[in-house]
């Protein structure tokens, strides 16, 4: 695998779980207004069990995000030939990416979820 192609995928990564947690950061603004405004038992218990949930995503996003920073750092000092990659650092590259996938995948499925979740309490 290229060097180059491989440090642009890896930036994209990154900016990828950096938009995640952004976009949790806002869900959680929105889980605190709710409760400012509307607090029976049963959002009660479900903003609890978000709340829980945001902070799993985000301890699983902080992590794989230092690895894929540390993966960059040791892959911008390796020595390449002709510009390819060795075997295990595409494999680790390719582990990389497909978490990150994982992670973006399942993050919009419960960010659409939790959207739902709010328009009904709302209304």
């Amino acid at each position: 695998m290229n060097k180059e192609i491989m440090s642009q995928e890896i930036e994209s990564m990154i900016r990828t779980l950096d938009f995640i947690q952004e976009e949790q950061a806002f869900i959680k603004r929105k889980l605190s207004s709710l409760l400012e405004n509307m607090v029976m038992s049963d959002v009660l218990a479900w903003a609890e069990e978000l709340h829980q949930q945001i902070l799993n995503r985000e301890t699983a996003i902080h992590l794989l995000n230092n690895d894929i920073i540390v993966f960059r750092n040791n892959n911008k000092s390796k020595r390449s030939i002709n510009n390819i990659m060795d075997l295990g650092a595409v494999a680790l590259f390719r582990k990389y990416k497909q978490q990150v996938g994982y992670i973006e995948s399942e993050f919009y499925i419960w960010k659409n979820k939790a959207n739902e979740r709010f328009e009904s309490a709302l209304y």
